[in-house]
């Protein structure tokens, strides 16, 4: 196949007050070994209050802009509808490709004949190597579990254009875990998700505030996807919520660390020790605030 013959992608990135992290995903973007005239690349700036637009407009693409809804959600879908690829792939701003990511994504979905692949997200630690760096990478945007249960996380995805045409937009309102939803959607409408190891973004392991901050965001969103999906009050406060408390228990009491298919090993020794248990215990308290929060929310849209 000659580099004309490839499918033109369409890469959507949404940003809000991260101009570091998405000057270092366009760099990464530019030295991709796929076709340059073969995919565009759409940055959706979402209300940022910073410079990161500026940054953005330092690179030859095209910066939109959603200011209306602060939702990382609702600035994809604004980028869904400039989209021009057959294929659309999706990253956060605070992701860096490889340089095989977009081949590496087409590849899979070609030789596997998928609708969607869900990428491999690999975490990047600093030099502590904290509990909280630990828990975050053995616990989100585990792409390798959710293609497992016929989901995938937006950090690295790759759909072709006719799931997206059948399944229509993100669910725009949610904080957390529209993702999930939608490619829940797409799978139960009979579209196959496949996993794509080879496909490899590289995401920064977070620190403690930001850890607790997510799993709140989490917990909010998790609350509206329930409802979204017509769970019952009784489903929510005993299955929805003693979830990610068995999660976070596998978690500190698994053995062995060469798992297949993980995409970041744990470090036994760290588990092993107190701080991961209380980073733990502090993490399923930052979600049930969020589930609290996000029981007492209105319906989304």
């Amino acid at each position: 196949m000659t580099a004309g013959d490839r499918p033109f992608v369409s890469v959507i990135i949404p940003v809000y007050n991260e101009p570091e992290g998405i000057s270092r995903c366009l760099e990464a973007l530019e030295g991709q070994t796929y076709p340059g005239d073969r995919f565009e690349v759409l940055v959706v700036d979402n209300g940022s209050t910073d410079h990161t637009r500026d940054v953005v407009r330092e690179f030859d693409i095209e910066c939109l802009l959603e200011d209306e809804i602060q939702s990382s959600y609702a600035a994809r879908n604004r980028g869904i509808e400039h989209a021009e690829g057959a294929i659309v792939a999706f990253t956060d701003a605070d992701c860096t490709p490889d340089p095989e990511w977009i081949e590496a994504g087409v590849s899979t979905l070609e030789d596997e004949d998928a609708d969607l692949v869900g990428g491999r997200v690999v975490f990047e630690f600093s030099s502590a190597k904290t509990a909280a760096e630990r828990f975050d990478a053995s616990v989100n945007m585990r792409n390798d579990e959710a293609v497992r249960e016929g989901v995938a996380k937006t950090a690295n995805v790759f759909v072709r254009r006719p799931v997206i045409e059948e399944i229509g937009p993100f669910p725009q309102h949610l904080p957390s875990g529209g993702d999930v939803h939608w490619t829940r959607a797409a799978t139960d409408a009979g579209f196959e998700i496949v996993y794509g190891e080879d496909a490899i973004v590289r995401h920064r392991s977070r620190q403690l505030r930001e850890l607790l901050r997510k799993q709140y965001r989490v917990g909010t969103g998790q609350i509206q996807i329930w409802r979204l999906d017509d769970r019952s009050a009784a489903w929510i406060l005993f299955v929805g919520l003693a979830r990610f408390p068995i999660k976070v228990l596998r978690f500190i009491f698994s053995s062995g660390s060469n798992e297949q298919g993980r995409e970041t090993p744990p470090d036994r020794d760290v588990e092993k020790g107190l701080g991961v248990v209380v980073i733990a215990g502090l993490c399923v308290f930052s979600m049930t605030v969020g589930r609290i929060v996000g029981l007492f929310q209105g319906d989304i849209q």
